[in-house]
C-alpha cells in the first residue's frame, strides 16, 4: 500500500446544501463551543482505481485551540457515525477534533440518497453489497425458522461477501490520513491520528490494524493508536501503537444467542492477555447502542414487563477507554489493566442478585443499582439499546434506606473508580449529578 498523493477539495455548506449528518446529536451545540464543521471532497487512486469520496471534520474554529488529535471514524455501512456519537463530549472539551471518511462501499448510496447534486462526484470502485448481516433475522426466533447458528452463519458470510465488495476502503483510510498529517486539509497542525470505529466500523478498525497497519510504508506509523468498539473476532495481535478494545455485554454471544441476533464475536476468541500496547474492557451491563440521552422513538410502552430502555452511561466507558488510549500515546501513561466479565467453565455469564454480570469493566450503574438492566432489549428493531426495570420503593429501601444513603453509596463507588483509574472525573461528577431514585 504505497502512500498515494490525494487532492482535497472544499465543499460549501449553505441553506440549499448541507453536509450528509449536518442533523447528528451534538452538531447544533458546536457553535457554542467554539467548534466549526468542514466537509471535503478526497480523490485519489486505490486498488489500482480512481476514487472520489467525502471526509467531514468537526474541529475547533479557533486553530489556536486546536490540541492536534484527530480520531478518524470510517463511515459505518449503514451511513451512522456512532463514534461521535459517543466520544463527542470528550473530544469537545479536549479541543480535538473528530473525522469521518466515507471509505466503505456503500458511502456513495447513503450520500447521493440524501443529496444527489452535491454528491454527484462520489465514485468508489468498489461493487456496493447493502444485503447487511442476516438482515431478514435480527430478532426473529426460532419459530420464524431460524437458529442462532444459522444467523451466525450468515453473518459470517456477509463479512466475508463485504471484504470482498469494498476493495478501495482500507487505501482510502490510509490516504486521508496522509492528508490529515500533511496539512492537506482544512484542519491544519495535526500532530496525532487515532482511528476508531464502533460496531461494523469496529470491525472496520480490527480489520486495517491487523491487515494494513504493518504493510504500510511510513517514516512514522499510519496512525497513532486504534480503538476498536462493539466488534469482534480473533483476538488482535501487538502492533508498535497502542490498541485499547472496548466491548458491551450485549457483544457477548450468550446474550446473542438468546434473541437470535448475528454479531461479529466468536465465543471468547477475542480475548487475550494485556500487553505494551494492548488492554482489553468488556463493560459489564452496556448494550450495542447508547440510549441515555437518546432513546429511540419507538414508545417504551412495546417494551415487555414494563420496562424502559436503558440509561446505562455508554459514553462514560467509551470516554474512558479514549483517554486511555490517548494519555498512552501522548505521555507513555499505561491504562490501568483490561477486564473481562466473569463466565464459568461453560462460558455462561456469572451474576449478582440483581441479576447483573460480574467481573469486566464496572459502573455504580450495576454495583449501586436503582435498576435491573438487561444489555439486550429483546427481539425487535431496537434491541441493541438494552432496557431495565425500575426497583419498586419497598425494594429501594431496603437496599439503602434512604435516597441521600443512596447518593452517599454512588460516591463512594465513583471515588474508588476513579481511583484505580477506570473513570474520568468530569463523568463521575455528571453521573452523580444524576443520581436519583426518581423515574
Amino acid at each position: 500500500m504505497a502512500a498515494q498523493r490525494t487532492v482535497v477539495t472544499s465543499l460549501p455548506s449553505n441553506a440549499q446544501s448541507v453536509p450528509f449528518g449536518h442533523d447528528d446529536i451534538g452538531v447544533s451545540e458546536l457553535p457554542s463551543a467554539g467548534y466549526a464543521q468542514t466537509e471535503v471532497l478526497l480523490s485519489g487512486v486505490a486498488a489500482g482505481e480512481a476514487y472520489t469520496t467525502r471526509a467531514l471534520l468537526r474541529h475547533p474554529a479557533d486553530r489556536a485551540c486546536f490540541s492536534g488529535v484527530v480520531l478518524v471514524e470510517p463511515m459505518h455501512w449503514a451511513g451512522v457515525r456512532s463514534v461521535w456519537r459517543a466520544t463527542r463530549r470528550v473530544l469537545v472539551s479536549g479541543g480535538h477534533a473528530w473525522a469521518e471518511i466515507a471509505s466503505q462501499s456503500t458511502s456513495p448510496q447513503r450520500l447521493k440518497s440524501f443529496d444527489p447534486v452535491r454528491y454527484a462526484d462520489v465514485t468508489l470502485a468498489d461493487v456496493a453489497d447493502d444485503a447487511g448481516p442476516a438482515e431478514a433475522s435480527i430478532g426473529a426466533d426460532a419459530a420464524a425458522g431460524h437458529t442462532f447458528e444459522s444467523v451466525r452463519l450468515e453473518s459470517d458470510a456477509f463479512q466475508a461477501r463485504w471484504h470482498r465488495s469494498t476493495v478501495q476502503s482500507a487505501e482510502i483510510i490510509a490516504h486521508f490520513a496522509d492528508a490529515l498529517r500533511e496539512g492537506a486539509t482544512p484542519l491544519t497542525g495535526v500532530t496525532h491520528v487515532f482511528l476508531g470505529g464502533l460496531s461494523q466500523s469496529g470491525g472496520v478498525t480490527r480489520a486495517f490494524a491487523t491487515d494494513h497497519h504493518r504493510h504500510v510504508s511510513r517514516e512514522h506509523p499510519i496512525f497513532d493508536g486504534y480503538l476498536p468498539m462493539a466488534s469482534g473476532g480473533e483476538a488482535l495481535t501487538d502492533l508498535d501503537v497502542p490498541v485499547v478494545e472496548l466491548l458491551g455485554e450485549s457483544e457477548l454471544e450468550e446474550l446473542r444467542a438468546r434473541y437470535v441476533l448475528p454479531g461479529q464475536v466468536r465465543g471468547f476468541s477475542h480475548r487475550r492477555a494485556d500487553s505494551p500496547r494492548y488492554r482489553l474492557y468488556e463493560v459489564a451491563g452496556m448494550g450495542h447502542t447508547d440510549s441515555r440521552d437518546d432513546p429511540p422513538p419507538r414508545s417504551q410502552a412495546a417494551l415487555p414487563g414494563g420496562r424502559r430502555w436503558s440509561r446505562f452511561p455508554n459514553a462514560h466507558a467509551v470516554h474512558f477507554a479514549w483517554n486511555a488510549l490517548l494519555r498512552w500515546v501522548r505521555d507513555g501513561t499505561e491504562p490501568p489493566h483490561g477486564c473481562v466479565i466473569d463466565t464459568d467453565q461453560c462460558g455462561r455469564i456469572l451474576r449478582d442478585e440483581h441479576g447483573h454480570a460480574l467481573g469486566g469493566l464496572r459502573s455504580p450503574y450495576l454495583d449501586v443499582p436503582v435498576v435491573q438492566v438487561s444489555a439486550i432489549a429483546g427481539a425487535g428493531a431496537e434491541w441493541s439499546c438494552g432496557s431495565e426495570l425500575v426497583f419498586d420503593e419497598a425494594r429501594l429501601l431496603g437496599l439503602y434506606g434512604s435516597e441521600s444513603a443512596y447518593r452517599s453509596r454512588v460516591g463512594a463507588c465513583l471515588d474508588e473508580l476513579v481511583a484505580e483509574g477506570y473513570y474520568l472525573t468530569d463523568d463521575a461528577v455528571d453521573y452523580l449529578s444524576r443520581a436519583t431514585w426518581t423515574k
